[in-house]
């Protein structure tokens, strides 16, 4: 009698499914519930390296990208140029016999693959400018042990392969790559960097700037997928150094500590910088009264901003005389504390607006340490500019035309 009802009710589910499955026909519709929700069960099995549910296996690995980046803003002619030196370190197995790297501002070159299949009127890409866009890559060397190694390269759209002469061996070995690197900032870069006039000066917010390592990873070996504006970006991590050196009377404030504020804020500043490590609430590094107060910077025609993060993927920064500086501590659950920093123009200030921006960024990252996992980087700095929103490691971007919204509203 029990085997009757149970063949009973499987009959009825699937006589259920199927005349779903036909009334989903029957409106015309081709979705498929199992296309949707594909795969439904783990499609590979586990190895060393990794298990079959995607959790790191005994002998897991991730290859090593650390970056020393030196670079220089001209706002006369939009164009941030610099070296970069990347060390690559090879923890897998593998012997890599050629190297890719990411040029993602290749995406504004005039011929690039991305500009002819961005829509018009899309947000990414240019949207429309004319721009001379794209890096201009000069003097790269490859070298080992300080020693010079042979190469060819090849660039293509938005990829750069380095072929080397001898293969890289795998289990930690390292290689250095240097190169010299320019490009044209355009006015809306892909809303992921670009730069916004203001009554008080031009704000650059400045993303996907240098030329990085492509990942090299146990599941798809190289990933070269070609940036054509919508992606988000999968990077090696790594330590970066990295110094932007603009006119004497803009404020830069970039991804990580800021090294040297002794050499790039007044006295006065510095002071202040020093007094919101401490402060619960907002301290003003430069009010909006002092925006166009000569004696708010330096007085000096460039100053050097050196920044410093460690375990990271990326790093972005952003650079205006027209900024409003705020900072408060962020007190984090084991005791150690970061700092929240803001950098808005006067027409984004107020307590409707990017005033409270430094209140937000420390109610956020404290909750948040507390719920999930303690926040990791010495700085946490929000700035308005033209950018809809990134968010790169502890520095984001977001659009200063618009009001913000409360943490949870």
């Amino acid at each position: 009698m029990i085997n009757k009802l149970t063949l009973l009710l499987v009959l009825l589910c699937a006589g259920s499914m199927a005349g779903h499955a036909q009334q989903v026909g029957r409106d015309g519709g081709n979705y498929d519930p199992h296309a949707a929700f594909s795969p439904l069960f783990y499609t590979q099995n586990g190895n060393e390296y990794r298990g079959a549910n995607g959790y790191p296996g005994a002998k897991y690995w991730q290859n090593r990208a650390d970056y020393n980046i030196t670079a220089n803003l001209d706002t006369a002619t939009n164009t941030v140029s610099g070296t970069v030196t990347i060390t690559y370190k090879n923890n897998s197995p593998t012997a890599l016999p050629y190297l890719w790297l990411q040029l993602d501002q290749n995406l504004f070159a005039q011929e690039s693959r991305g500009n002819s299949l961005i829509a018009a009127g899309s947000r990414y890409g240019a949207r429309g400018e004319k721009v001379d866009g794209g890096y201009k890559i000069e003097g790269l060397a490859v070298a080992q042990k300080s020693k010079a190694l042979k190469f060819t390269s090849l660039v293509e759209d938005t990829r750069m392969q380095i072929r080397l002469d001898q293969p890289l061996a795998g289990d930690g070995e390292s290689i250095t790559i240097k190169m010299n690197f320019s490009f044209v900032v355009p006015i809306n870069g892909s809303d992921r960097m670009g730069h916004l006039a203001t009554k008080n000066g031009e704000i650059y917010a400045i993303a996907q700037w240098f030329p990085r390592m492509s990942v090299y990873d146990d599941v798809l070996g190289w990933n070269t997928l070609p940036y054509w504006g919508a992606g988000e970006f999968y990077c090696e991590y790594g330590d970066v150094d990295f110094s932007i050196t603009a006119p004497g009377n803009h404020i830069v404030m970039g991804s990580g500590e800021l090294l040297n504020p002794q050499e790039v804020l007044t006295a006065e500043q510095l002071k202040r910088w020093n007094a919101a490590k401490s402060s619960d609430t907002k301290v003003a590094i430069r009010s909006e009264a002092e925006v166009n107060d000569r004696s708010s910077r330096p007085a000096k025609d460039k100053l050097t901003w050196k920044f410093r993060i460690k375990n990271t993927r990326d790093v972005a920064w952003a650079s205006s005389r027209s900024f409003v500086l705020d900072a408060a501590r962020i007190n984090l659950p084991s005791g150690k504390k970061s700092l929240a920093v803001a950098a808005h123009p006067v027409e984004s200030n107020g307590q409707d607006g990017y005033g409270r921006a430094v209140e937000y960024i420390k109610a956020s990252i404290e909750y948040y340490s507390n719920k999930w996992f303690e926040y990791p980087y010495p700085m946490a700095v929000n700035v308005a500019s033209n950018v809809g929103g990134w968010s790169i490691l502890e520095l984001y971007s977001v659009d200063g035309r618009q009001k913000m919204v409360a943490p949870g509203a």
